[in-house]
């Protein structure tokens, strides 16, 4: 009790403050119920075919940890082979990937009980968003650079736990070690929310697909075109679950091997399958 006390985490009568319930419950669920973290996996580019998702529901320690494994599930590894052993790149750094789900989990605005922290992992992108955009004494031409903590007592356990490790570094960090990777970019957007979204360098239908690959996803489309030769190009990317870019790459290969044509404007035109 008097270790909680000390800590801010009860008051003197040993009930739980909302720091005490969540770090050091089970289970946030029953007094603090927005303190939820999802996570959904899209099938595409789009919020429209959900292929996973998890609500997690435990203490904060617990639900950052969650989180990051779901991501790091869900997202792909390039292998490297320079030694004896071979070396396991993630696409999005992991540590960068920490620091942004502690970030949004630290400082979104618990006084917002209608939104949950959220992390949508798309073929392109990976989106993390949390309710509170900058706090009002912070102003936009000083993010990054000057920083204003909303959750005082949460980012100083999260410290003494060791899960960030200076208050106010938090997004330069990420920009570094984005930058070290060399792959793959962040942005940072806010408003009523505060959203970072990192771009996929190495998605399974990207821009280096092999032949293999390559040639499922022009029988996918030639397939397609045969069930409706007036598809558009974005009806066949959401189908596939791939970018319109990726679509327009493999159509392009398609008409130069004079395998489909188009016949008519955007708008009134068909796809010819050519024999």
């Amino acid at each position: 009790k008097k270790l909680l006390y000390n800590l801010d985490c009860c008051d003197e009568d040993g009930k739980l403050t909302n720091a005490g319930v969540l770090f050091f419950t089970h289970s946030t669920e029953f007094l603090i119920p927005h303190a939820v973290v999802t996570c959904v996996l899209y099938k595409g580019i789009e919020k429209v075919h959900i292929l996973d998702k998890k609500d997690f529901r435990d203490n904060l320690l617990e639900n950052i940890d969650n989180a990051i494994a779901f991501v790091m599930r869900h997202t792909n590894l390039e292998f490297k082979i320079e030694h004896i052993r071979r070396e396991e790149i993630p696409e999005i750094p992991e540590a960068a990937l920490r620091e942004a789900i502690v970030n949004a989990v630290c400082h979104r605005d618990y006084f917002e009980k209608g939104a949950n922290v959220v992390i949508e992992i798309y073929d392109d992108r990976v989106e993390i968003t949390n309710p509170g955009g900058l706090p009002t004494s912070l102003p936009e031409e000083e993010f990054g650079t000057k920083s204003v903590v909303r959750n005082a007592v949460v980012a100083a356990l999260l410290n003494r736990v060791n899960y960030i490790e200076q208050v106010g570094t938090g997004i330069n960090r990420i920009r570094n070690l984005v930058a070290e990777l060399g792959k793959g970019a962040v942005e940072f957007t806010f408003n009523n929310f505060f959203t970072v979204t990192f771009s996929r360098s190495y998605t399974v239908l990207s821009e280096k697909l092999s032949e293999k690959l390559s040639e499922k996803l022009s029988e996918k489309i030639i397939s397609l075109i045969k069930e409706n030769p007036k598809i558009t190009m974005n009806a066949i990317a959401q189908d596939i679950g791939v970018s319109r870019r990726t679509i327009e790459r493999a159509i392009q290969r398609l008409k130069k091997d004079n395998r489909i044509s188009r016949e008519g404007g955007r708008k009134d035109g068909y796809w010819n399958i050519n024999s």
